[in-house]
């Protein structure tokens, strides 16, 4: 049974003050049907909200069964209202964009009944009310009487313990209200049915029971309940809980009835997604074209070791100066050029180092490697046969290498910048893959006889740098093209040891011919190999081992992987050297290609993060605007947050369906972004192959979609989230109200 004990409510508004319920203490029925009678403004509603749980007295004790709701949480408030209570509004309170079956479903679906045992009992009740035809309508397709009965079969679906109907026929004619009553009457034969209403005849022809209210409290009760009464139930209150899916629904069928004002919503969140998005693909799409150039070029850029390298730490401080840029100054200071060469820290090459990097040639790099070189320091000149006037006929060096012990390897060569004439070819398959002859025979050596040929190098224009003619016997400044078969067969003298022309014995010198004229293969985008001359692995060795005085330690190592995931087996073997070492002991690499690229792709990484963060601005913007256009649907949908509430919605159930909103909203937002950043791709791949030959650069991978996706629906989430709280806390009995 249900009780009120010196219930008092009063409203303030500003300085005035109205008691609506005046100590007032009345006891119910378990099935009745009471109707309550009074003018305006005597207390009725106050009443039915403070029995219902949406209103709560200023004094005084609402007691169910019982059990006193005085220190109820507001949880319990709310599954008070789902259990035990059905609300039946004068204007019905219909959730316009739900389906009359999805109106009556939501009040189970807040019980935590699954959906198909909601629908069987929302179906049931409709059928009780005589709506089965009707279950797929829309609140606004229905007549006022129909209207009324979806309400009636809302607050009969969870089989509540009371219905309260506040003036239920209010809005309806006089033979609809007579079907309504009807309903009403039999509902309360087994019910309590409290129904507040002006209409004394039609109290006293239906009720069971009249009670009067006059200036909030209680002047008349034609049928009060006798004293010591006993109560055997007990109040039994289930959790309530809206599931996300419900939640959905809702949310999805509000959206449904505003398409034009989510769209645009959409569509401007989107603006921010397209920039981004935009920028994304290009970037990508850079990256792997770097990515496939190194790829290509991998044998062109050996991983290389060299007897020093720089210590970037000290060039870095080194730049860290106390001098002006820019200065406005008469005077100039002193800056050594030589500076560069105190970043050199050595590289030591041990022999430890050598058996630890042959152990991989020999083992692991037969599979991995496509190529290596190991370059010596020796003593050696190539001579030239020149008739020199008033002098006569001699042997003049043109290029000399001298063994220098304790001098550092020139940065340049570090880097593969160098220039040089002479050449080592990489032994393996590295040479064959990347260069061909284009002219002339391959080289043969004829150790016996110290006979050997070389391979001289054009560019992929067939040029050949004007030193190089120069030493050749070639006039450049008279001639502007020279016919390979002039070149070929152009000897030189090789001299082991330091030439001196007065006093060296040219006879120890051996024979050297330009045997055939070789030449980058079309598609190999760097070159291993430049102006000069090039000379292969079987002569270094021969010249190493017979001229063991004149040949000093390895200086470079070059490391030639055969694609390009093996680089990351060498690279990984190589580091394994230095595990434990101190700085002092370590031998470091440069992987050349990832020097170059890494340069490269750290610009065009640096400009999409300045991009990426303009265009961020603009998801700020629309973030802020999906706020306030969920904070108008707060307003808009202020009666149902109420209609919820009645139903025993949570305060975070309320959050949750609009939060839900806000993930639709995100996630369309997202959704328009992608579709259409992959349709501008199309132009802009074209434009961007008609400016520069590269097609399709502009790539958007499944993960930035993902991610981009995802980064819309948070943002919309985290913009509509203090409106969806600020919608959670409105009163429901004010939610109520609003028209």
């Amino acid at each position: 049974m249900l009780k009120l004990k010196n219930i008092s409510k009063t409203y303030v508004i500003g300085e005035f003050s109205q008691d609506a319920l005046d100590n007032v203490s009345i006891e119910f029925r378990k099935a009745e049907f009471v109707t309550v009678l009074g003018p305006s403004g005597c207390g009725k509603t106050t009443m039915l909200n403070v029995i219902g749980g949406l209103d709560h007295a200023d004094k005084g004790d609402l007691i169910i069964n019982d059990k006193s709701t005085h220190n109820f949480t507001d949880y319990e408030w709310d599954m008070y209202r789902n259990n035990s209570i059905g609300f039946i509004f004068q204007s019905h309170n219909l959730i316009s964009h739900l389906s009359v079956l999805q109106n009556v479903e939501m009040g189970l679906s807040l019980s935590g009944v699954s959906q198909s045992e909601a629908k069987k009992r929302a179906l049931e009740v409709l059928g009780r009310v005589g709506l089965s035809d009707h279950i797929h309508k829309r609140p606004t397709q229905l007549s006022g009487g129909q209207s009324q009965r979806v309400a009636i079969a809302r607050a009969l679906a969870n089989n509540p313990d009371v219905i309260l109907a506040d003036e239920p026929t209010g809005s309806l004619d006089s033979e609809t209200s007579i079907q309504i009553l009807d309903l009403i009457k039999d509902i309360a034969k087994d019910k309590l049915v409290i129904m507040v209403t002006h209409d004394s005849e039609m109290a006293y022809k239906y009720a069971t029971r009249v009670v009067k209210l006059k200036d909030g409290k209680i002047i008349d009760d034609s049928n009060p309940l006798a004293e010591n009464v006993k109560n055997d139930a007990k109040l039994d209150l289930k959790k309530t809980a809206m599931s996300f899916k419900m939640a959905l629904i809702s949310s999805l069928n509000n959206i449904r009835t505003k398409l034009g004002r989510t769209f645009l919503t959409a569509f401007a969140g989107s603006i921010g997604i397209i920039g981004i998005a935009l920028i994304l693909s290009l970037s990508n799409g850079l990256d792997q074209e770097i990515d496939k150039f190194e790829r290509e070029t991998l044998s062109g850029y050996p991983i290389t070791i060299t007897e020093s390298r720089l210590d970037f730490e000290k060039m870095r401080q080194a730049t860290e100066t106390d001098l002006l840029m820019y200065p406005e100054q008469n005077y100039a200071t002193m800056y050594d050029e030589n500076t560069f060469q105190s970043f050199l820290i050595p590289n030591d090459i041990t022999d430890d180092y050598l058996q630890y990097v042959d152990a991989y040639v020999n083992g692991d790099g037969v599979e991995t490697l496509s190529g290596v070189k190991y370059q010596r320091k020796v003593n050696m000149a190539l001579l030239k046969y020149m008739e020199v006037p008033q002098i006569g006929d001699v042997y003049f060096p043109i290029h000399s290498e001298t063994i220098v012990e304790n001098e550092d390897t020139n940065p340049g060569d570090i880097f593969g910048f160098g220039f040089p004439f002479f050449t080592l070819l990489p032994e393996g398959e590295v040479f064959n893959n990347n260069y061909e002859v284009i002219y002339g025979n391959p080289v043969t050596q004829d150790f016996e006889q110290k006979n050997f040929e070389v391979y001289l190098v054009v560019d992929e224009y067939n040029r050949i740098y004007k030193s190089t003619l120069q030493i050749l016997g070639f006039d450049p400044n008279t001639e502007t093209t020279f016919a390979f078969e002039d070149i070929i067969g152009t000897e030189f003298k090789l001299y082991m040891g330091e030439y001196n022309m007065q006093t060296s014995d040219i006879s120890e010198a051996m024979d050297v011919t330009i045997a055939g004229i070789i030449r980058a293969k079309e598609g190999s985008n760097v070159a291993l190999l430049y102006n000069g001359l090039g000379y292969t692995s079987e002569l270094a060795d021969y010249l190493y081992t017979n001229y063991p005085d004149e040949v000093g330690g390895i200086d470079t190592i070059s490391l030639y992987p055969s694609n390009f995931e093996n680089k990351d087996l060498v690279k990984e073997y190589l580091d394994k050297y230095n595990e434990g070492k101190t700085d002092a002991e370590k031998v470091e690499y440069v992987d050349q290609a990832a020097t170059i690229t890494s340069m490269v792709g750290g610009v065009i990484d640096t400009i999409s993060i300045v991009l990426i963060a303009f265009a961020a601005i603009s998801l700020v913007v629309s973030s802020i605007m999906i706020s306030i256009i969920t904070y108008i649907s707060v307003l808009e949908r202020t009666k149902e947050i109420g209609v919820l509430r009645a139903l025993g919605a949570r305060k975070k159930d309320i959050s949750r369906v609009f939060n839900s909103e806000n993930l639709i909203i995100g996630f369309a937002a997202g959704l328009v972004g992608v579709v259409v950043s992959i349709l501008l791709i199309i132009p802009i791949n074209i434009i961007i192959e008609n400016l520069t030959n590269m097609p399709n650069v502009a790539k958007l991978s499944t993960w930035h979609i993902s991610t981009l996706l995802l980064i819309s629906i948070i943002l919309a989430y985290i913009a509509g989230y203090i409106p969806a709280r600020m919608a959670s806390k409105k009163d429901p009995v004010v939610a109520l109200r609003t028209e």
